[in-house]
């Protein structure tokens, strides 16, 4: 039983603990994409110095743009860190800080930021429609301008639409358009892949939730009904008892004068069977209402277990029965869930694995009873489809009465363990 673990499932748990850190706290995500921002401004604004012909000190050099710089990249993070409920006004606020980034360093490289692309990505994956084209337009058109306006000449000195001789408009314009809409559909596309996954999580996280709660009121429904069986049995049992106990009474009445000794040892089965009904029915009490109408036989013990082994053979020709000592004298609740555990372990090994072989011990331990249903399984052996509802419902029937039930694989089949007190008493 030692393979019955928890360990894969503790680190699915921690694994998905990491992975909710990003989903539920987007400053998270936010705060990185600015920090990159502030990199990526300077590490650009010192390439474009020192490789442009400037006077080699770098924009960010001067204290006051830097300050500048900051306040603008971190008014663009904070609106990164609303853009769940305002997608649509972190990216226009992304966008014109971005144009103010181009406008202060008199650079579009520099300007377009990890935040910048960040802003497009989320803008496509939270909105449809007009809305994005309208919103892609936009974009794309204050990122031309930024381009052109401040693309380098043949002096190297920036240059206006104006100043573009009419015959090369078109040329100067072309490569611009192309690469800004190549730029703009490349973040779309991402936008809508992670859009995409964000539903399918959505909707595999609900679809496992209703699962897990279906699962739930399965395991309940089987509980309840494993506890309206007990209590149903036992009722049976303490009617067989007051039954027994009736005839013999009546059998003391009318030997109370002819043979006073046989009334007397009558009326000692009389008590007996009294005491065990009185027993059965507080324990039926102590588990639930009763229901429907019930059988009027009564329910199995501990001596029928060899029948019902003896039943089984024919589709489990390996089965092996070690059943130890006399139970005669034990509770009717004990013996009943003891029968009952090896009947559903028999019957989940016919379910799961037919022709295999298996073996059932039952033995008296000190103050408890010991079911064992243990099977070994080939290789070749086909198994079925459960759901542990059969072995919810051992579980509840051995913890009503103050024991324990263990059941998991073994080296190559399935076991079974019960421990149910001798002295088990219905735990209300």
């Amino acid at each position: 039983m030692a393979d019955i673990r928890r360990k894969p499932a503790r680190v699915k748990k921690i694994s998905l603990s990491a992975r909710e850190i990003l989903s539920r706290n987007p400053a998270v995500l936010a705060l990185t994409a600015g920090i990159l921002s502030l990199v990526w401004m300077l590490v650009a604004t010192w390439s474009v110095a020192r490789g442009s012909g400037y006077s080699g000190e770098s924009a960010a050099d001067d204290p006051v743009v830097l300050i500048t710089t900051v306040l603008i990249l971190t008014v663009m993070t904070v609106a990164a860190c609303f853009r769940r409920r305002h997608p649509v006004w972190m990216y226009l606020l992304t966008l014109v800080g971005t144009v103010a980034l181009a406008l202060l360093f008199e650079d579009r490289v520099a300007a377009a930021t990890p935040l910048y692309w960040f802003a497009i990505i989320v803008m496509a994956g939270r909105t449809s429609g007009s809305r994005l084209v309208l919103l892609t337009i936009a974009g794309m058109l204050a990122d031309l301008w930024m381009t052109t306006r401040f693309r380098p000449g043949d002096a190297g000195e920036s240059m206006t639409l104006a100043q573009v001789p009419a015959g090369d408009l078109p040329e100067f314009l072309l490569a611009p358009a192309v690469n800004i809409m190549t730029s703009y559909a490349v973040m779309i596309v991402i936008g809508k892949v992670v859009q995409r996954y964000r539903a399918q999580s959505s909707a595999s996280a609900a679809a496992i939730e209703q699962m897990q709660l279906n699962s739930d009121a399965r395991i309940s429904d089987a509980i309840t009904e494993e506890r309206q069986n007990m209590a149903r049995e036992l009722h049976d049992v303490a009617a067989h008892h007051l039954t027994g106990l009736l005839i013999q009474a009546r059998s003391a009445d009318k030997l109370f004068s002819s043979n006073p000794a046989q009334a007397k040892a009558l009326l000692g089965g009389v008590i007996d069977h009294g005491d065990r009904a009185l027993n059965s029915l507080r324990q039926t009490v102590g588990i639930l209402r009763l229901g429907e109408a019930d059988p009027k036989y009564p329910q199995p013990m501990i001596a029928d277990i060899p029948e019902l082994v003896e039943g089984c053979r024919a589709s489990i020709p390996s089965l092996e029965l070690d059943l130890e000592d006399s139970f005669t004298e034990l509770d009717s609740a004990v013996q009943l869930s003891s029968y009952r555990v090896v009947q559903e372990a028999l019957s989940n090994i016919l379910r799961h694995a037919p022709e295999s072989s298996a073996t059932v011990t039952v033995r008296r331990e000190r103050d408890s009873i010991s079911v064992d249903v243990t099977n070994i399984a080939d290789r070749g052996t086909p198994a079925t489809d459960g759901q542990s509802l059969g072995i919810s419902g051992m579980r509840e029937r051995v913890t009503l009465l103050g024991g324990t039930l263990l059941a998991g694989p073994n080296d190559n089949g399935w076991t079974v363990k019960a421990v149910i007190p001798t002295a088990g008493q219905i735990i209300g």
